[in-house]
């Protein structure tokens, strides 16, 4: 036990150069989140005007019990410098790693949506501040809550014998309907790589649910107002413009791309589908759109309802 606390002791120290120093500490027990203390934490530069109806603000609430307070997807900010190169590099292919972690009311989760999928459920134990992730492939996480506000949070992370100080950020923002949210779990399957060949049914369904994806990713990009779109670690064989879609040549298909078939073969077939149905030239684009993302998730949609 005496090790242990060592050890969170280092870690916190390791740390104290990238934490806030006006942050609070609120301690493993509470049910409730106070939002007016959450408010003076909230950068004014960051706050939404004219949210969609489809959308929700959790800075609107008064009170959120601690489980709805971090039902949000979360990007890995900062690590302690003993582990950030572990968390946010890729010395594989020597690419910056881009982490997140999408946590759901219905307790579904999933985990570095651009750099290592991982589908699952997570549980609170709200007197002593654990989450606990039981990911599908057998594997599991533990973190320890140390902060929390709705923009913030500062973890504990036990992973692989080791124990990680992170710090992650949101943007207290969620869909009304979870399953709308391209992180969704039940929204990536399609990125699962089968264990079989597959037939041909088989991967127009696995085409379909990824064309889906990415129309409820732009959309929501629309919907939080982002104007920075990031395509980083995301498998995809599309070539996006502003008003329009294409295809990446064959030659320049990726790994991403190629690990979510069986085989090479099969990667091809699926990019085949979909350029055999772009080549019809049968989608209607909007006339009038607000925004070319807006526009893209909308065409989207009608090409996933083609499969």
């Amino acid at each position: 036990m005496n090790k242990l606390l060592l050890h969170y002791l280092f870690l916190l120290t390791v740390l104290s150069s990238c934490r806030h120093a006006s942050s609070s500490t609120h301690k493993g027990g509470s049910d409730t989140i106070s939002l007016t203390e959450v408010a003076e934490k909230t950068p004014s530069e960051n706050t939404f005007t004219d949210l969609d109806s489809s959308m929700v603000s959790l800075k609107t609430f008064r009170s959120l019990s601690l489980e709805s307070a971090i039902s949000q997807v979360w990007e890995f900010e900062d690590a302690d410098k003993v582990h950030w190169n572990a968390i946010f590099w890729d010395s594989a292919t020597d690419t910056r790693q881009y982490p997140e972690l999408a946590l759901f009311p219905d307790h579904s989760a999933l985990l570095n949506p651009r750099c290592g999928l991982k589908i699952g459920t997570w549980n609170l134990d709200k007197e002593n501040g654990e989450m606990s992730l039981q990911w599908k492939d057998g594997s599991a996480d533990l973190f320890i809550v140390r902060q929390r506000a709705l923009r913030q949070m500062e973890l504990l992370w036990h992973r692989r014998g080791d124990i990680a100080l992170v710090r992650l950020k949101s943007d207290a923002i969620t869909h009304k309907d979870m399953k709308n949210d391209p992180y969704y779990p039940a929204n990536n399957t399609w990125r699962i790589r089968p264990a079989i060949p597959e037939t041909h049914d088989q991967l127009r369904r696995r085409v379909k649910g990824c064309i889906h994806w990415y129309s409820l990713f732009f959309l929501d990009n629309h919907l939080r107002q982002k104007t920075d779109i990031s395509y980083s670690g995301l498998p995809s064989c599309f070539e996006w413009y502003n008003g329009g879609i294409g295809m990446k040549a064959k030659q320049d298909l990726d790994k991403s791309w190629k690990s979510i078939f069986y085989s090479e073969d099969q990667a091809f077939t699926a990019y085949d589908l979909i350029a055999d149905e772009l080549g019809k030239h049968g989608l209607k684009w909007p006339e009038h759109p607000t925004s070319w993302v807006e526009q893209e998730g909308q065409v989207l949609e009608q090409l996933a309802g083609k499969f």
